[in-house]
């Protein structure tokens, strides 16, 4: 389930940067914010249970 959320971020990510473009700057920082969330999930630290 973590690696479906993973890449479903990153995959919104790249969606929103396609249809973004300098005129929709909105569009561009939220593709941002999943970018970013898809690298943090890609390599926190993960602790042992």
């Amino acid at each position: 389930m973590r690696h479906l959320v993973t890449i479903v971020c990153l995959l919104a990510a790249i969606i929103l940067y396609a249809i973004g473009d300098r005129s929709t700057a909105g569009l561009l920082l939220l593709g941002l914010a999943f970018e970013s969330a898809f690298w943090f999930r890609l390599v926190r630290c993960r602790r042992p249970r």
